[in-house]
């Protein structure tokens, strides 16, 4: 990784000092605690001058480079806001504290809404949270850092003369404002909701604006800053099996269990609809509460249910107008749990007709292969059509099968990369983008133990001969193994704490959500041939499915030509054929900075006359 960047205000100079710094660990920088082993070199600017250049390289990405089009991929990602907003932003938060301290109110009051367009959560704004400053003094920010560049948003940790620090994350502006705020609302409200609601552990939001028509100039959230370490550093994912049969498994667990855990909190909740969740004031088209049963008066009006918020339903829609996406976005019904499944398909194609039509009509600002787009579209309105025969919502043959239907909070970013261990020991969920409440039949496994390869749950008994293989052949195996073994000790952990969602995992069950969950993964135009994929290879098992009352139809409601499965065929092998030749294909050419100036370096990366690099293949 690329090392941060410091900001600090000199004392009584009224200037801000930068610094280039670098991280001891790479991979360690969401909220760490980690400090520079060598003092860094300092520049100064003063705070008033908003102009002055060298504040450049503290508001530009730095943590990579991009194979193409870099120039325009860093400007997207550049967070240039007003450091003198900020400081009033923060001295209005710290009058707010001042006034709340004499109050008597034991209620939790609801989010406060600014003229400045910023909200504030003000039961977070204890002394205990943010400090206090002598009442001499006001609060002054004394040293800023550029602490983590992720793949939505950047994080700042604030320093200031009352004793406490902030975290200050900025999204990057990859997609609409409208789009960008909504994403934002909901995400505070999540928080908030697992904060008081569920009493699990989350940075405590502070502020937040959703449009960059406030002090600050830029979207963001306000919110704790959790000194620790994150859990990713006790993660060992191909950690050897112990000679005892146990301790690693017990190693493993040190992993998996809390963020199970915290999963199994997240699901305890039925709510009235899917969708995402919003504070009430946020998302004021409906009065439905967002779950039944609450008896704390200040809770029951808090939060509401509005358009879903997950990425796939938001970055997709770039060749459609904000109106147009909404009607794909919910919030759905209840009783109406694969309409997601349905609007998601719809989207696809209702995104690659709009962009079709520019291309037919000369007016597209991309590239984009005609052929491809038509079988996309084709693909999606396969996947709209067979989504409401996809599950037999009353069968009775998978136990439990109301509670798998039922709107429960998903968060797709259980992660240990996104967990931090605070100094007692206490685990921190950090990042809540993106979640949605959904069927958890619908909710995909943690990206860091999935695994939808070759199971191998014992590598003597399920490979033959694997005595007789050669070391390389062995190591294959092993990589397959350990990824099984990770997996089925989450499955192991979630039949432990929410044994009654556990069918979700049956493999028939997992075959029948595949192309939905591979339509919400799609990271770029080729992808589609993964949820066709899925499709033709439930095709092959549909009429056994049937029979035992799994699926909604007796037929598979889809048709396959043998040229279509031909040309489906050659189209999948050439698309794994360009993966194998392509390094850089799964993070869209994306590379980290050090990787990427070590590879030009060594002539490995070539640059054309357009600016853009590709793989120097006589290098390989």
């Amino acid at each position: 990784m690329r090392g941060s960047l410091n900001l600090r205000l000199a004392s009584g100079l009224g200037r801000v000092s930068f610094a280039h710094v670098r991280l001891n660990r790479p991979g360690w920088a969401r909220f760490s605690s980690s400090k520079p082993n060598d003092k860094p070199e300092e520049t100064f600017t003063k705070l008033s001058d908003e102009n002055d250049p060298q504040r450049n390289a503290f508001f530009q990405y730095s943590w990579g480079s991009w194979l193409k089009n870099d120039k325009l991929e860093k400007s997207k990602r550049e967070t240039r806001f007003s450091i003198e907003g900020l400081n009033d932003v923060l001295s209005e938060l710290y009058n707010q504290s001042r006034i709340l301290a004499k109050s008597e109110e034991a209620e939790i009051p609801p989010p406060k809404f600014h003229r400045n367009l910023t909200v504030t959560l003000p039961h977070n704004l204890s002394v205990k949270n943010i400090g206090v400053v002598n009442p001499n003094e006001k609060v002054q920010i004394k040293t800023m850092a550029s602490i983590h560049e992720g793949k939505h948003h950047r994080i700042y940790k604030i320093d200031t003369n009352a004793g406490k620090p902030f975290i200050l994350r900025i999204p990057y502006a990859l997609d609409g404002e409208t789009n960008l705020a909504e994403r934002l609302k909901s995400e505070v409200a999540t928080m908030d909701f697992a904060d008081l609601k569920l009493g699990l552990k989350v940075p405590k939001v502070y502020c937040y604006a959703a449009y960059s028509t406030n002090p600050i100039r830029q979207p963001f959230i306000l919110e704790e800053f959790i000194e620790g370490e994150l859990l990713m550093r006790q993660w060992s994912p191909l950690e050897e099996d112990a000679a005892d049969g146990k301790s690693h498994i017990d190693k493993l667990n040190k992993v998996i269990e809390p963020l199970s855990e915290f999963q199994s909190r997240l699901l305890e909740t039925e709510f009235t609809s899917y969708g995402s969740l919003y504070f009430a004031k946020d998302f004021s088209q409906t009065n439905e509460i967002a779950y039944e049963g609450e008896t704390r008066p200040d809770l029951k009006n808090r939060w509401r249910v509005g358009p879903s918020t997950e990425r796939c339903y938001w970055n997709k829609g770039s060749a459609l107008s904000t109106e147009a996406l909404k009607k794909f976005t919910g919030p759905w019904k209840a009783d109406q749990p694969t309409a997601m499944i349905k609007a998601l398909a719809e989207l696809e194609v209702e995104s690659a007709k709009a962009r079709l039509a520019l291309i037919e009509a000369g007016s597209s600002p991309e590239v984009a292969d005609k052929s491809l787009l038509e079988n996309q579209i084709r693909t999606y309105e396969d996947l709209a059509k067979a989504s409401a025969s996809l599950f037999n919502t009353n069968s009775s043959a998978i136990p439990n099968i109301k509670e798998l239907f039922k709107p429960r909070l998903y968060h797709p970013d259980l992660d240990p990369m996104n967990m931090i261990v605070g100094k007692d020991g206490t685990s921190y969920l950090l990042d809540f983008e993106s979640c949605c409440i959904k069927p958890f039949i619908l909710q995909n496994c943690s990206q860091y133990v999935a695994y939808d390869g070759p199971k191998i749950y014992d590598l003597k008994e399920d490979v033959e001969g694997y005595e007789e293989l050669n070391d390389a052949q062995k190591e294959q195996y092993k990589f397959m193994y350990k990824r099984t073994r990770n997996q089925h000790l989450w499955e192991a952990a979630l039949n432990k704490n929410q044994s009654k969602l556990i069918s979700a995992v049956a493999p028939p069950i997992k075959l029948l959500r595949c192309p939905y969950i591979n339509c919400i993964e799609r990271k770029n135009d080729d992808e589609y041939l993964l949820v066709e994929e899925a499709l033709v290879q439930l095709k092959e098992v549909w009429d056994v499915f049937a029979k035992n009352k799994l699926v909604n139809a007796p037929e598979f409601p889809i048709s396959y030509s043998d040229k279509q499965l031909e040309h489906h065929t050659n189209s999948l092998n050439s698309f794994h054929e360009k993966l194998i030749s392509s390094p850089f294909a799964a993070t869209q050419g994306w590379i980290p900075q050090d990787m990427f100036d070590n590879l030009v370096k060594a002539e490995m990366l070539v640059k054309d006359k357009d600016g853009n690099y590709a793989v120097n293949i006589g290098k390989q």
